[in-house]
């Protein structure tokens, strides 16, 4: 037996399915057409009315849409500090630390950075958070229980590293097996581009014929969008009545501190955000972000950390 060269040409044979579908893709064509006209003859015959509830609808539609803006729409400006930013940890390499006093100093600092453009500026209330541990995956934790609620760029990525750098401590002295090499798998034909380009021309032909091949009616499938878009209600009300129960039976977090000051100016919420009892260094691992703003616009975030 020889080794023969290989010729690149369609799948004639394996593909020949194709052409089975061309009358009842041309029969549906042709029907399609049919339908167009014929809805094109319904035009001002047919009318809706939305009745007594469109009305009563729309208004409290207007009113629930103002409503959100209100709340979510005065947003406090927001400054995370982490023991893995540049400058801000102590350390070296991956083992970073960042002592809770010296996480209240630099979000001090940067209350009152006068090269920082951004820095907020007025008679404003400032909410600071500080997020507490002693070990990488304590600190992991303490952050995705804020970011599960309230995710905030910086934190995310500094519980990601927390949680690596914790994996990584735990696992690397555990030798990985690599097992026997080449491996056997699936040949992955959905890959290929002749089944990708024959799928995407097809599926839009299949859909149509499908369709047609459907025994329904028009009310049949009104009737069903209605169960639909009324499950879908159902499930988000649902969702949003677990999560007001979850955390209506909440617990204190020791974890995590949160404090409110203001009102005053930039210096003035440094000062104050510096004075009291506040965290030792006992805490080596800790992240902290303060939000700055009026005192409605800090509103949401007050109420959802208990303060």
């Amino acid at each position: 037996m020889s080794w023969t060269p290989v010729t690149m040409r369609w799948p004639t044979q394996a593909t020949q399915w194709m052409d089975d579908l061309a009358a009842a893709k041309n029969l549906a064509g042709g029907e399609l057409v049919n339908t167009v006209a014929r809805l094109t003859g319904l035009d001002g015959l047919a009318t809706t009315n939305p009745g007594p509830v469109g009305t009563a609808a729309q208004s409290a539609a207007t009113s629930g849409r103002a409503a959100l803006a209100a709340q979510l729409g005065e947003a406090p400006a927001c400054l995370a500090v982490t023991p893995f930013q540049s400058g801000i940890g102590q350390g070296r390499g991956h083992q970073r630390f960042l002592s809770a006093p010296n996480l209240l100093t630099h979000l001090g600092d940067k209350l009152v950075d006068g090269r920082d453009p951004a820095r907020p500026s007025g008679e404003l209330y400032a909410l600071a958070l500080m997020f507490l541990s002693t070990r990488l995956d304590q600190l992991a934790e303490s952050l995705a229980r804020f970011n599960a609620l309230l995710p905030v760029p910086d934190l995310m990525r500094a519980e990601r590293r927390a949680r690596h750098l914790s994996r990584l401590e735990a696992e690397k002295w555990v030798i990985a097996d690599a097992g026997p090499l080449p491996r056997w798998q699936r040949l992955p034909l959905e890959r290929c581009t002749l089944t990708k380009a024959a799928k995407r021309a097809m599926a839009g032909q299949l859909a149509v014929l499908e369709s047609y091949a459907a025994d329904s009616s028009p009310m049949a499938d009104l009737a069903a969008l209605a169960s639909r878009k009324s499950a879908q209600q159902q499930g988000r009300d649902r969702q949003l009545s677990d999560l007001q129960a979850l955390l209506a039976g909440g617990s204190a977090d020791i974890g995590i501190r949160a404090r409110l000051i203001g009102p005053g100016d930039p210096l003035q919420l440094r000062s104050a955000l510096l004075e009291g009892d506040a965290p030792g260094h006992e805490w080596v691992l800790s992240a902290g972000v303060i939000l700055v703003g009026s005192l409605d616009g800090l509103a949401f975030v007050r109420e959802l950390v208990g303060l």
